[in-house]
């Protein structure tokens, strides 16, 4: 029980610091969502942080209904 939990919050971190990341990013390249819609390029980019985060979470998915 105590891994299931652990592989939880690891997901849940992993979406949450690819959220935390994108962020900065959109800074960075000066993106103003006042300005403009988010681009493809960014999207794919926001997807490439955060995914990760959701594939990880698929797999402890997995692992406890297995």
């Amino acid at each position: 029980m105590q891994d299931s939990r652990k592989g939880l919050i690891v997901a849940l971190a992993m979406i949450v610091a690819g959220v935390a990341a994108f962020f900065p990013f959109l800074f960075v390249t000066g993106h103003d969502p006042d300005e403009s819609p988010l681009t493809l390029v960014e999207w794919v980019i926001g997807g490439i942080l955060i995914g990760p985060g959701f594939g990880y979470l698929v797999k402890w998915r997995r692992a406890r209904d297995g």
